[in-house]
């Protein structure tokens, strides 16, 4: 009979052990999870809005498609146009007069992120960013 209560409380003692080392990897995956989701998000709706600048010449509208687009809360986007003389050129003032000038729209999309839990060595407040460029002229 003491053989079966030292067996109950060995299995107590493993189980006592194991549960918060198992919940603690589970909420290190959903961490990760949830930064892996913003990031597709954010990367989506940086190409909507390049899609958008490619149809569409200017870019005071592209914030509002973006952000409209991905539905997340601090969701942060801007555009310019930029220029260059030639291809792989350094940029230049869109109004400078140059032989093969090419006019670009950049996108930049940011989004706060707050980590579920505060991990050792892991900042729990970091800022997810995303440029693209496309070529509108």
């Amino acid at each position: 009979m003491k053989s079966g209560g030292r067996r109950a409380g060995t299995v107590l003692l493993e189980f006592a052990l194991v549960v918060p080392l198992f919940l603690l990897i589970c909420l290190a995956g959903i961490d990760f999870a949830r930064v892996f989701a913003s990031a597709m998000a954010i990367n989506g709706a940086n190409r909507v809005g390049l899609e958008y600048a490619a149809q569409n010449p200017g870019t005071s509208a592209i914030p509002g498609i973006v952000a409209g687009d991905a539905n997340l809360a601090g969701l942060q986007a801007t555009a310019e146009q930029v220029c260059t003389c030639s291809a792989g050129g350094a940029w230049v003032a869109c109004n400078t007069s140059c032989s093969g000038k090419m006019t670009y729209t950049q996108v930049t999309t940011t989004l706060p992120f707050k980590t579920a839990a505060a991990w050792p060595g892991v900042p729990d407040k970091l800022t997810l960013s995303i440029s693209g460029f496309i070529r509108v002229q």
